[in-house]
């Protein structure tokens, strides 16, 4: 037997025709056929292949066979699922992702599936038109934003732009900072052997960042001569809080190869652990590669 839901794309949509685009190699006479002799269920109750379905209804099929089309089908199924299981807040306008580390947010150069793919293939069983507002590094982990129709996408690109929304993130950095701060510098983006870079200069866009240093509880040795920071960028500038770490406070953050030395982490101790949005207060799960912190809630 198998099971499939029905998307917001194939809404309002003949039985016969829907099967007909996951089993693209069935001829008419016999899906007709298992029609006919009740093969074929539409929530648990016979289906007639002029039905019209709708999103969200469960079509069952008892028979044995497979195409091209099916393989593609649970394809997209499970990168949904992956989308749905990450999810951490939803309202009418925009939901919010823990997006994990090490998967970049779009597409690019060797990469196949990204924080987008999924979005899309989830999008297929909801009434929504996604639109990313804003975006973190690939292996930068925590929330992401995404609009949820064209209004909500405008209006919350402009409180990014207008730096309207409080951002909060966790590093654990290489090396002691004793004490709290902020970093107000100019930063523009560099070419260093074909690879794009940012640095600290005059004539680049003001980037603004508060730190703080918090307590980790009984820190391992793997943390030894390291500080955990939280931080609070008034700017989005590109690779800000990694360029600020690394060059202002001279202690990179842990698995930045890019702007660290470090050959030892495979991970980027870098979470954004918390987005405040209108009031609306949303905060993700700090990655279980991070020390132990005393009061996660206060932070």
């Amino acid at each position: 037997m198998k099971e499939y839901i029905v998307t917001f794309a194939e809404s309002n949509s003949r039985a016969d025709k829907i099967i007909k685009n996951l089993y693209e190699d069935i001829g008419y006479v016999y899906l007709q056929k298992l029609f006919r002799i009740g093969k074929i269920k539409v929530n648990e109750k016979k289906a007639k292949a002029s039905d019209r379905l709708y999103v969200g209804d469960v079509l069952h099929i008892y028979d044995n066979f497979s195409t091209k089309n099916e393989k593609r089908y649970f394809f997209d199924r499970r990168l949904a699922n992956q989308f749905k299981n990450i999810i951490i807040f939803e309202n009418d306008d925009f939901l919010a992702i823990n997006k994990p580390n090490n998967i970049a947010v779009q597409l690019g150069t060797n990469i196949s599936i990204c924080i987008e793919t999924l979005m899309r293939a989830y999008q297929n069983y909801t009434n929504c038109e996604y639109k990313l507002v804003h975006r973190l590094d690939k292996d930068t982990s925590g929330v992401l934003l995404i609009a949820k129709n064209l209004a909500a996408a405008r209006k919350l690109t402009a409180m990014f732009k207008n730096n309207e929304i409080k951002k909060t993130y966790l590093a654990v950095v290489n090396g002691k900072v004793n004490r709290r701060g902020i970093i107000d510098n100019f930063i523009k983006k560099i070419l260093v052997g074909g690879e794009e870079k940012m640095k600290i200069a005059d004539g680049g866009k003001r980037a603004t960042t508060e730190y703080f240093p918090l307590r980790m509880l009984d820190p391992e040795e793997r943390f030894i001569n390291c500080t955990l920071l939280k931080l609070i960028p008034f700017t989005g500038r590109k690779h800000q809080l990694r360029l600020h770490c690394a060059e202002v406070l001279k202690s990179a953050i842990l698995g930045d190869r890019k702007y660290g030395e470090d050959t030892i982490h495979n991970k980027l101790f870098l979470h954004a652990h918390k987005v405040t949005v209108d009031d609306i207060e949303i905060v993700a799960q700090i990655p279980g590669y991070f020390p132990n912190i005393e009061n996660v809630d206060e932070i």
